[in-house]
């Protein structure tokens, strides 16, 4: 059977599209001016960070010219980076150095061989993604390396940076007095909300626009406020799972030939391990829970590396009573 590809959609709203401009607009900074302003974003997990930054880049994709290869913005998403030595070497490979980040008898020559690197490729924007790894079970040695590195990174090669992670990467732009001078702009990706009517709509554009990719709307109208409540109470709303439940949906339908419906997405969560009693789409509206993020998660840190923890983010919670209309179940 041949494997058929099944192309994600990137989902703009007006927060994201601003987003976008402003990308353009540290990148015009750059080239006009000489200017590296830096952006940190921070968002929940699943708030849609990753996939802004991958449709920046395939929108504006490495291409050669008649000198060499070109790479006007590069999105490096950090795995797990122990020293600034290692977030370099990772960096120049990253980027494509001929020596695979080997070869540098220390840091130094490391440093410089990544500044040559990125005027050489004329990289015109740099978006690290998940620096929060930096922060987590990390010593404040460590931390103060990386931010130390970062700072003389944007002041040598006049890169803007756009810093992407979890709501705590905020502590690692303001644990360099010089490093937090140079973020200019400071965003948080919003969470989507139905307990206020202009909110919910947001909520059923993005289900609109979901069900429309995958051919769903011809069959069900998911965006509809009923629905789009019981889509809401299996995912609190999160953009990824919200995406994942409808993409899971579509595929199940597909492979099992199964009818568009609500017992198609009753069934999807059902899969995921979730038990009838606790489906959205098996409760009768009046049993719905609603959880709106009302606080974003945040980071303690503990005397002892292992003793750090996440603290988890915070929630209202929310009914549904007849006609649509939400009350508040908690507080």
């Amino acid at each position: 059977m041949k494997r058929k590809l099944l192309e994600r959609p990137f989902i703009k709203n007006p927060f994201l599209s601003n987003l976008i401009e402003l990308f353009d607009s540290l990148r015009h900074k750059k080239r006009c001016y000489g200017v590296a302003s830096c952006l940190l974003l921070t968002g929940e997990s699943g708030s849609g960070k990753s996939e802004l930054a991958k449709h920046y880049v395939k929108n504006n994709p490495v291409f050669e010219d008649e000198e060499r290869t070109r790479i006007p913005v590069l999105h490096y998403e950090l795995r797990s980076v122990a020293t600034p030595e290692e977030f370099l070497r990772s960096l120049l490979v990253a980027i494509g150095d001929p020596q695979q980040g080997m070869g540098a008898r220390n840091k130094g020559e490391l440093y410089a061989r990544l500044v040559i690197l990125i005027n050489t490729v004329g990289l015109e924007l740099l978006i690290l993604d998940e620096i929060q790894v930096i922060i987590e079970r990390r010593s404040a040695k460590v931390l103060t390396g990386i931010a130390d590195l970062f700072k003389d990174l944007i002041k040598d090669t006049e890169i803007p940076i756009v810093f992407m992670g979890m709501p705590w990467s905020r502590y690692l732009v303001d644990s360099n007095q010089q490093l937090k001078r140079r973020i200019a702009y400071r965003y948080v990706i919003p969470p989507f909300r139905v307990s206020q009517k202009e909110n919910r709509d947001d909520y059923r554009r993005l289900l609109k626009l979901l069900g429309d990719h995958y051919g769903i709307s011809e069959k069900l109208k998911i965006e509809n406020v009923t629905f789009a409540l019981r889509c809401f109470a299996a995912t609190s709303g999160n953009l990824s799972a919200t995406a994942d439940l409808v993409c899971d949906a579509f595929m199940l339908s597909e492979m099992e030939s199964k009818k568009i419906d609500i017992n198609l997405f009753s069934d999807v969560v059902r899969r995921y391990g979730v038990e009838d009693i606790y489906n959205a789409f098996e409760l009768p509206l009046e049993k719905l829970v609603l959880r709106e993020l009302v606080v974003h998660s945040d980071w303690n840190f503990g005397t002892r590396a292992n003793k750090n923890a996440i603290i988890n983010a915070e929630y209202i919670e929310y009914g549904v009573l007849k006609e649509n209309k939400i009350y508040c179940l908690t507080g």
